[in-house]
């Protein structure tokens, strides 16, 4: 293990003001496997600490034990200077710790208000009237700025919509020391700088912020200081200055990771796999007219909420337009059923993707129960292992058994299995609905370049991403959607991130 000698397990100090939280020598263990090894973090009261690493390196875990929600094997946990003894999620909210897992931990079935009124921690002892329920969370909304209805149900909101109510109420309640993992991965540009601002402005009121995310642009931004951990170990902590992105990517990796471009295909074949004409659907999308190619990659561009997502709903058929028509191969495509070669890997993979409780090979042959038959035309449970282990190999999952369930994974590990179960049947078209959201800088390297390999052997791929960079890494074509029409279609080697971002952010060509 290589570690930067400067500021590797140094803890970050104010003088005679005791830390927010201080860690110090933490270890966790699974098995034989090692999260944690020895472990320092220092969080500096009223200040934004940001925690990098790629997935499985062990900072979910760091962040589950100062919750309380894991117990450390050794070390300590101290919060305004008090050593907790026996840590555990009460006693860690009573200390007013509050955290943001990526799962959200939210009610979709109760409204905006309901959820933001609610606190696990705190039960309402007490009838409380709806206009005193509406109030509170019009406060709570209020304070971060935030056009959400309260009286809406959660599960109608967008994911990102969801993922400001969970940070509103989080902030909003008596937390003094708020832990965010991933708080931006679902959210536009326009409401990132928006959650930037707002935990910026609650730190210079006192508040403290532990800050988890992939994208090291809003860490460097937001962060007064940074610690990067690798394979469980501090490799390097101190103040944000000191870090750029680059400097991060390589203590992160323990390598430079390149940002490759696709090599566009000079022309696209003849005939389309995937042809979309005049689709239309109600206050969503209008006239959509797109095509996808053999061996080609198609990115859809736009901001959240532009109706892209549905789009791509509506060519895998899961979403119902009212005109136009899908055809797949020359046919007109009427329902799931009739587009047998394509494959839709969604955005939300804990909600909308995996089987958590499922083992890793179940997971990847859901969509190839063929491959599963053994003799006497029966289910082999060695078969599915089998096929569970090639597909790890190949997407290199990172487990030491197939049998292990997808829960035990890291982010980018369970987007890996998505990713092998689209695969596994061998499909025409595959569309990726963000296929690199909550997924750190190495692992998404690793996930397009298998995006560019698939398309290599012939496939048709859709991407709809929020991040200029890999719509531009993985593309050969993309198309701009706002408010739910097409506005504008370039190759993508003719553009570069800015370029990009100001055609989505102005609706269409300049």
């Amino acid at each position: 293990m290589t570690s930067d000698p400067m500021t590797a397990g140094t803890p970050l100090a104010q003088s005679g003001v005791p830390a927010a939280v201080a860690v110090r020598g933490v270890t966790k263990t699974y098995g034989s496997v090692t999260a944690l090894d020895d472990v320092d973090f220092t969080l500096r009261p009223g200040t934004v600490h940001g925690l990098v690493g790629e997935n499985g390196s062990g900072k979910s875990t760091l962040t589950k034990i100062i919750a309380g929600v894991l117990p450390p094997d050794r070390g300590t946990v101290a919060i305004d200077g008090e050593t907790i003894k026996h840590i555990d999620p009460r006693t860690s909210i009573q200390h007013g710790v509050r955290v943001i897992f990526q799962d959200l931990a939210l009610f979709p079935n109760m409204t905006v208000a309901e959820n933001l009124v609610f606190e696990g921690d705190r039960p309402l002892l007490r009838p409380i009237s709806a206009r005193k329920m509406r109030t509170r969370a019009r406060e709570a909304l209020d304070a971060l700025e935030l056009d959400i209805d309260p009286g809406a149900r959660l599960g109608e909101l967008s994911t990102a919509e969801r993922q400001l109510v969970a940070i509103a109420r989080t902030v909003s309640s008596d937390g003094r020391i708020v832990l965010m993992d991933e708080p931006t991965a679902a959210l536009t540009h326009k409401e990132i700088d928006q959650l930037l601002t707002i935990i910026r402005r609650l730190s210079e009121q006192g508040l403290s912020f532990v800050f988890i995310s992939h994208k090291l642009r809003e860490v460097v931004s937001v962060a007064d200081d940074v610690t990067v951990i690798r394979d469980g170990q501090v490799v390097s902590t101190g103040a944000s200055a000191e870090y750029d992105q680059d400097r991060i990517t390589d203590l992160m990796t323990g390598g430079t990771v390149e940002n490759a471009r696709r090599d566009t295909p000079a022309e696209a074949a003849e005939q389309p796999v995937v042809e979309v004409r005049g689709l239309s659907l109600a206050t969503i999308f209008q006239d959509v007219d797109l095509a996808m190619y053999p061996g080609r990659v198609l990115g859809l561009a736009g901001l959240v909420g532009s109706g892209r997502t549905e789009i791509g709903l509506a060519i895998a058929g899961l979403v119902h337009p009212e005109k136009g028509e899908v055809r797949y191969r020359g046919e007109v495509v009427h329902n799931r059923r009739d587009n047998p070669g394509l494959q839709y890997v969604p955005e939300d993979r804990l909600t909308e993707g995996l089987f958590l409780d499922w083992s890793i090979a179940d997971n990847i042959i859901t969509n190839d129960l063929d491959e599963a038959v053994g003799r006497g035309r029966t289910v082999s449970t060695a078969k599915i292992a089998e096929v569970g282990s090639r597909w790890r190999d190949r997407l290199r999952i990172k487990t030491p058994s197939v049998a292990n369930p997808a829960s035990s994974l890291s982010g980018g590990n369970q987007q890996r299995v998505l990713l092998a179960r689209a695969l596994a049947p061998r499909p025409d078209v595959i569309i990726l609905n963000n296929p690199t959201v909550g997924v750190d800088i190495g692992s998404r390297a690793d996930i397009h370049n298998v995006i560019r390999a698939v398309a290599e052997e012939g496939t048709a791929i859709l991407v709809i991403s929020d991040e200029p960079a890999e719509l531009i890494s993985v593309c050969d074509d993309l198309v701009f959607i706002s408010e739910g029409r097409v506005v504008d279609r370039r190759r993508a080697d003719t553009l570069d991130e800015e370029a990009l971002l100001d055609i989505i952010s102005e609706g269409g060509p300049s």
